[in-house]
């Protein structure tokens, strides 16, 4: 089963209501639809300018931690649904001491498809190799360079010799792993777009499955301050599209932004974010450990069919079906962007 083809089929359905009925009757079918996103600890071990976590003030409150019983519950109330789990959405996941127990519990409640997000700092070649044994499919490293001066400056206390060192060692884990995957998120900027065709040189030994390209988004406050993407626009043939190019000629899927997307995104990066659309946010269950967490869901109680019927989801969906094509007017506009795949 490959995720991104499905994605890729899903972004091809144009119909909001054809969608809400495909989840509809897996829901009601109990098949596998989620995506569980889970950070399993609310700290980092760098600070990267465009990170949230690069603010004093909010990094003093990112805090708090699963422990191993949360995670035994977690699994047990939400896998057996989830097609996809997420490990690592806006917090390091190398930093928790459980990352190998998390990963245990996703394919003994069969998982296909567990991945961390992680800048990979902290991931050793033994490390990794137990992980990806012990059921990881696929690792997406976070690069904000692919020289040493750009990654450096832009995550703060990296070390671009360990990211390097990282790519390394997972051409060595192909050769034990043929299948796992690696995946590539790129956040471009006005500092590090150029060097972004570089990727060919740097990951050389060990090709991409995926490579997705991220422009800078105002998420929170950071250290980081220009949100501009004009430059990124004004350059987006020579900067942008080779990379595109590269990646077809390869058979890598590319996630990317196209130039409309990339101009409705200079109009809202600033703006406070709105929610997503109950078609796009339905199949994402996201948890992490915040201070009252266990207010969304405690799975300690209660599973995710207990949740669904608690939180109306079958109704909801029905009331969405039968509102599509009745309010008119312009939707909101998000900070969600729509990648064009290829």
């Amino acid at each position: 089963m490959n995720i991104y083809k499905l994605l890729n089929v899903y972004q091809r359905i144009k119909s909001p209501k054809v969608k809400l009925l495909g989840i509809l009757a897996l829901h009601i079918g109990k098949r596998r639809y989620l995506s569980i996103n889970i950070d399993p600890v609310m700290s980092c071990n760098l600070r990267c300018k465009m990170c949230y976590f690069s603010d004093a003030e909010t990094a003093k409150k990112m805090r708090g931690k699963f422990s191993s019983h949360d995670l035994e519950a977690i699994a047990k109330s939400l896998f057996p649904r989830a097609l996809r789990l997420q490990i690592g959405c806006g917090a390091e996941p190398t930093v928790s001491q459980n990352l190998l127990q998390l990963v245990q519990l996703g394919k003994q409640y069969g998982v296909k498809h567990i991945t961390i997000t992680t800048n990979g700092n902290l991931l050793t070649y033994e490390k990794l190799h137990k992980l990806v044994e012990n059921g990881l499919t696929e690792i997406t490293l976070s690069a904000h360079g692919f020289t040493k001066n750009t990654y450096e400056s832009l995550m703060t206390n990296g070390k671009f010799d360990l990211f390097t060192a990282l790519i390394e060692n997972l051409a060595r884990i192909r050769t034990d792993f043929p299948d796992f995957r690696i995946r590539v998120n790129y956040t471009v900027n006005a500092d590090n777009a150029e060097e972004l065709i570089q990727l060919k040189e740097v990951f050389k030994d060990a090709k991409p499955n995926v490579v997705q390209i991220r422009p800078i988004q105002r998420i929170g406050k950071s250290s980081y301050n220009n949100f501009s993407l004009q430059t990124i626009k004004d350059n987006y043939n020579s900067w942008i599209m080779p990379v595109v190019a590269y990646c077809q000629q390869e058979n890598i899927t590319c996630l990317y932004p196209t130039p409309e997307s990339l101009e409705m995104l200079e109009t809202v990066n600033g703006a406070e974010e709105k929610s997503n659309s109950l078609v796009d946010s339905l199949p994402y269950f996201y948890i992490a450990p915040y201070e009252g967490w266990k207010e969304k869901i405690d799975p300690y109680n209660e599973n995710f069919e207990k949740y669904a019927q608690r939180t109306r989801r079958i109704s909801t969906i029905l009331r969405e079906l039968v509102g599509i094509g009745t309010v008119k007017g312009e939707r909101s506009r998000t900070k969600s962007l729509n990648y064009q795949i290829k």
